[in-house]
């Protein structure tokens, strides 16, 4: 028997034949005036408690969550009862359902890649945060708005109406002109497209400082190689060449050889600190003796052209010493060719603020304000033609940024044409070694 002959059994067992019990027993006492009224009161009783319990079910149904299961008692009651149960197993089921729905919108919003969803007719029906940012999509708003009506990059309709979907599409944001972002079609279902942007311009940016660098490298070698190449042509040549111009050849290759030999030091050297994090080793460098060594070989460079006065008053720094040497010798290099003969230059070291400060100042030429925040990139120069005449290679200070950022110091430039420049370069206090 199923459920519905058992609801039915159950309630002409507990209901209906009691009634007609009762009838027949009144029938046999009293006669059938008797049994009949007491039979229609009976049933009168019964349809007042089910109007009752069916009252109470309707009231309980307008807000079964906010109000409490009513007592409607007997079989009402016990509907009442396993509806309830299934009402509450029916929210638990639908608040888990909408927990994993807002998990998996979470998850999506924090996807770095744009990612939205596209019907046969490319309306919006759902996108991320990323998206948003890629191609200025915002939902609710743009909730079944077509695409091509927000993204008017020429070309975009008629990469999305295409079959190929291979090849990704390049555009740039209609919110931030700045950014390169690549698109790709993923068929998502029978009908429904799957539209994902990635953000390229670090990778765009990556490759074009890599043209640049190469281009640069090829430039600054040729040079030297062109005059290297000139001067071998005419010692092959068969015509005699006295030994002065001979030894000035011979000297001038020298020069030329020697710069290429320093341009690939320098290169060797920022590869080498861009491709590691931190010094291989550090010690307590003990400033005095390093600024010793910076006047002297300053003063070997200067050769008598300059004045040069060290000043230090802090302590000893944590970090690797050949680096910081490095670092600070092509400030004091720097400072040395862009001064002009009887200029002066001032090497100090002190605390200030709590904080280590390494200065190199200068009365030089000075540099633009236009170019200080270049002046660390790699083969940035000023003035072209100066840098080479001075022997620089354009990386000195790209070097200088590089070491000073394995160290967590930081690099401030003040300058004035014509007036001189201050470098100085900041180290955290943790870094200072303490006082004994």
């Amino acid at each position: 028997m199923n459920r519905g002959g058992q609801w039915f059994a159950k309630f002409l067992f507990t209901g209906v034949l009691p009634i007609l019990g009762l009838a027949v027993l009144a029938w046999l006492s009293h006669g059938p005036d008797w049994a009949w009224a007491l039979a229609a009161l009976a049933f009168a009783c019964m349809a007042l408690v089910r109007t009752r319990q069916l009252s109470l079910l309707a009231a309980w149904l307008d807000a079964p969550d906010g109000s409490e299961l009513p007592d409607a008692g007997g079989a009402g009651g016990k509907v009442l009862r396993k509806l309830a149960r299934k009402l509450r197993h029916d929210a638990r089921s639908r608040q888990a359902v909408e927990e994993r729905l807002r998990s998996f919108r979470e998850a999506m919003d924090a996807v770095p890649d744009g990612l939205v969803i596209l019907d046969s007719s490319h309306q919006i029906h759902w996108s991320n945060r990323a998206a948003g940012e890629h191609l200025g999509i915002r939902l609710p708003r743009d909730s079944g708005a077509i695409i091509e009506h927000l993204v008017r990059t020429p070309g975009f309709a008629e990469y999305l109406a295409g079959s190929d979907a291979s090849a990704p599409f390049v555009l740039q944001s209609p919110a931030a002109r700045t950014r390169v972002y690549t698109v790709r079609v993923v068929p998502l279902g029978e009908r429904n497209k799957l539209l994902v942007s990635l953000d390229v311009t670090d990778a765009r940016r990556v490759e074009s400082m890599r043209s640049t660098f190469v281009a640069n490298v090829s430039h600054e070698l040729r040079t030297p190689l062109t005059v290297v190449s000139g001067f071998l042509e005419h010692f092959a040549d068969d015509g005699v060449i006295d030994a002065e111009q001979r030894q000035q050849f011979a000297r001038l290759m020298s020069d030329q050889t020697a710069r290429m030999l320093t341009l690939v030091d320098d290169l060797l050297t920022l590869s080498r600190l861009e491709a590691e994090d931190a010094p291989a080793s550090e010690e307590d460098v003990d400033m005095a003796d390093l600024l010793a060594q910076l006047l002297a070989e300053g003063q070997s460079l200067s050769e008598g052209r300059h004045r040069l006065d060290v000043r230090c008053d802090g302590p000893a720094v944590r970090g690797n010493r050949k680096e910081l040497h490095s670092a600070f010798g092509n400030l004091v290099s720097n400072a040395i060719r862009y001064t002009p003969a009887g200029g002066s230059i001032d090497i100090e070291w002190r605390v200030r603020d709590q904080v280590g400060a390494f200065s190199v100042r200068d009365s030089g030429v000075g540099i633009a304000a236009e170019h200080l925040p270049r002046v660390t990139e790699r083969f940035y120069r000023v003035d072209r033609g100066r840098s080479r005449d001075t022997g620089g290679t354009g990386l000195g200070l790209a070097i200088v940024k590089h070491i000073l950022l394995r160290h967590q110091a930081s690099l401030a430039i003040e300058s004035e044409v014509g007036e001189g420049s201050t470098f100085r370069v900041e180290f955290p206090a943790w870094r200072l070694k303490p006082a004994a």
